[in-house]
């Protein structure tokens, strides 16, 4: 008699993971995304960091909150308040009412910094002042060398050098925040002392540090403040759309063909208000 076939041995069901090992295998899969999400992230601050210091180079830590825009950006600070005096400035979030700096804390993160100020006469300083002042003329904000009684104001610091602050590049003349956005009551620098004090080329500085703050970019046009291409006679904001690029063109930051520095301090500030009516001239009524 022929044996029975033997039955084929059963197949073991599947072993589930004890529920803790699937959680550990759910945290793994979370931390995973989160170092892609870090990653992209981080890529991102170099693409911004090149625009800013024209070198590829992984981001200092401390140069994120400077880089980075706020999820809900404030409004435009209204007043350039021109500072001719010696100040002392310290590493921080901007904050121009506190002498708090974002450029400071890249550069000087190991405490505060005293600037010279203004070395040349009075009178090129009243000359700086109204050359300031005729820069921003089309535009709804005020230039002063007064200190504003508001905590509202993006201050220049004039005077001094770049190696006052821990720079070591001796050419450079000014410094700002930068992230391509509005950087409201920013810190930036017009380093006087590295223009010998001379009046339009410090005016054209502040200008364009000044407007890194609204959020212009560099424009490869020889008439704009915002150039670095050689003199070509005076400077302004140009109505007009260029490339952005230093020493060649490239796109704007953000990833714009082209910038109209004139239209984004329209866009960003609006139009100077028009002056007050002058009084009629009243005639003698004759008797």
């Amino acid at each position: 008699m022929p044996a029975a076939p033997r039955r084929p041995p059963p197949i073991p069901a599947p072993r589930r993971a004890p529920p803790r090992r699937r959680r550990w295998a759910w945290l793994g899969v979370l931390i995973g995304l989160l170092a892609t999400l870090a990653i992209g992230a981080y890529v991102g601050l170099v693409v911004v960091r090149r625009v800013e210091t024209g070198r590829w180079e992984m981001p200092d830590p401390a140069d994120v909150v400077t880089i980075v825009r706020p999820a809900k950006p404030r409004g435009p600070s209204r007043v350039i308040f021109l500072e001719g005096a010696p100040v002392t400035l310290s590493p921080g979030d901007d904050d121009a009412s506190r002498g708090l700096s974002s450029v400071l804390r890249a550069n000087h993160p190991d405490g505060p910094v005293t600037l010279p100020g203004w070395k040349g006469s009075k009178a090129s300083w009243k000359k700086l002042v109204t050359c300031v002042r005729k820069l921003f003329a089309p535009f709804d904000v005020e230039v002063t060398d007064q200190r504003p009684t508001t905590d509202d104001f993006i201050l220049v610091a004039v005077g001094g050098k770049p190696a006052d602050i821990g720079v070591e590049q001796k050419r450079i003349t000014g410094l700002a925040p930068f992230n391509g956005g509005i950087i409201p009551r920013a810190v930036v620098f017009g380093f006087a002392g590295a223009m010998s004090h001379k009046v339009t080329t410090t005016c054209e500085t502040i200008g364009m540090e000044v407007a890194h703050a609204y959020g212009l970019d560099h424009e490869y046009l020889c008439k704009d403040v915002m150039t670095y291409l050689a003199p070509c006679g005076a400077k302004s904001f140009v109505d007009k759309d260029v490339a952005c690029g230093e020493g060649k063109k490239r796109a704007c930051e953000g990833g714009a063909a082209t910038q109209n520095s004139y239209r984004r301090l329209l866009d960003a500030l609006g139009p100077a208000p028009p002056p007050p009516a002058k009084p009629k001239a009243t005639t003698p009524a004759k008797r």
